[in-house]
């Protein structure tokens, strides 16, 4: 027999080998489908959620100072557990309806916080800002980022012309 037929005879050997190997891999039987782990029979787990909630500001305060019987300015105070600067989450809030009704908020504690806003308009100013008469609300709230707020506090300030009679509801 020669080298080269030796030589033919073993590649046609090695070929049919590689046939044979990549049939049985294509035929083989294909492992069963298993549930992942997280879905186990075996270990069922339980639990209950609740969403978290922000403590409500307490102790709203609206109090009109009067000369003559006429507004001269307003003092509201409240208590919250937060503080007042918005950079922190959660923080808390005091919005004036008209806006021109707010100044300084000043707070005390480390909390609960006491805080304080004093608008002083001074006898001229509560007869013309009030001349038909106002009506401010003052709300307050605990906030964290734009959408999750607290129940919120109301007061309102009435007044008659010229400022008059003014009354914090």
């Amino acid at each position: 027999m020669s080298v080269g037929g030796r030589a033919s005879r073993r590649h046609a050997a090695i070929a049919v080998l590689a046939a044979g190997v990549c049939a049985a891999a294509l035929f083989w039987p294909r492992p069963a489908l298993t549930d992942a782990a997280f879905t186990d029979a075996e270990y069922v787990a339980s639990g209950t959620m609740a969403a978290a909630t922000l403590s409500s500001p307490a102790n709203l305060t609206c109090t009109p100072a009067k000369a003559l019987n006429i507004l001269t300015g307003v003092t509201v105070t409240w208590q919250s557990a937060y503080p007042l600067s918005p950079t922190t989450a959660p923080y808390t809030k005091l919005v004036a309806n008209p806006s021109g009704y707010t100044n300084t908020i000043t707070s005390s504690g480390s909390g609960p916080y006491t805080y304080t806003m004093i608008l002083n308009q001074g006898l001229l100013g509560g007869i013309l800002q009030n001349a038909l008469g106002s009506t401010v609300t003052f709300t307050v709230t605990n906030q964290a980022g734009t959408n999750w707020t607290s129940a919120s506090l109301t007061k309102t300030l009435t007044t008659g012309a010229l400022g008059l009679n003014p009354k914090c509801t």
